[in-house]
């Protein structure tokens, strides 16, 4: 099943902010390319890259640094079919906190666990800030099924400290899909309109579907014992 986006501002508002620079070494009037949050690969699906194939240090490792991070907030441990969620990405860093120009980006896709297919609808509320991109529209086919929420050239919120967020909803399956895996890749960069300088982070969360994944039996015992004072 294909995952369906959904607009609730229309999306030709999109087309109202254009920039030059993202913050990176990519120079880009719409936003991320699709299909790099991180993902692994899953069955027939070849693992993703992340934000280093453009934001690239080469002195050293810019990737996952000790006193960064990104998160996906707001996810629920199982999933309802049909139900809706507020999810929050927030990055945290204090690596860029010198550069007055400093920048802000991110990319998020949910896939079923059993295929790596796309999976569920994301929702978004505001489209100047925020969009979502099919994996398609990159130079993976194999990912054509694939939703991609991203930050716009309006979205990067520039100069802005430490920690930022986006928020947008994610509407889970309408039917049982198996459990729902969400890879985030996150960008601090320092605004210098190169790639040197700049913070990746990335981040994995599952889902779990209610209706179809098993519920692992608890005896007694085990039951007091995780109430136990």
């Amino acid at each position: 099943m294909r995952l369906r986006v959904v607009y609730i501002i229309p999306v030709l508002a999109l087309a109202a902010g254009v920039s030059l620079a993202l913050g990176g070494g990519v120079l880009s009037e719409h936003g991320p390319i699709p299909s790099v949050t991180g993902a692994p690969a899953i069955r027939s699906k070849a693992a993703e890259l992340n934000c280093t194939l453009c934001h690239l240090n080469f002195d050293w490792n810019n990737l996952n640094t000790p006193g960064g991070s990104v998160e996906i907030l707001g996810l629920p441990r199982a999933y309802a079919p049909g139900q809706t969620y507020r999810i929050h990405v927030r990055i945290s860093t204090d690596s860029t906190k010198v550069f007055l120009d400093r920048d802000w980006g991110f990319e998020l896709t949910a896939v079923r666990a059993s295929d790596g297919e796309g999976c569920g609808t994301f929702v978004l509320d505001d489209p100047d800030t925020l969009q979502i991109v099919s994996g398609a529209s990159g130079d993976r086919s194999d990912l054509a099924s694939r939703w991609y929420v991203q930050h716009t050239a309006n979205g990067v919120r520039n100069g802005i400290s430490s920690p930022v967020e986006w928020t947008f909803s994610w509407q889970a399956p309408a039917t049982p899909q198996d459990s729902a895996l969400f890879y985030c890749a996150g960008n601090a960069a320092n605004g210098n309109l190169d790639s040197g300088g700049d913070f990746v982070f990335t981040a994995a969360e599952t889902v779990l579907d209610s209706v179809t994944t098993p519920v692992r039996p608890m005896s007694w015992g085990a039951v007091k014992r995780r109430f136990r004072d």
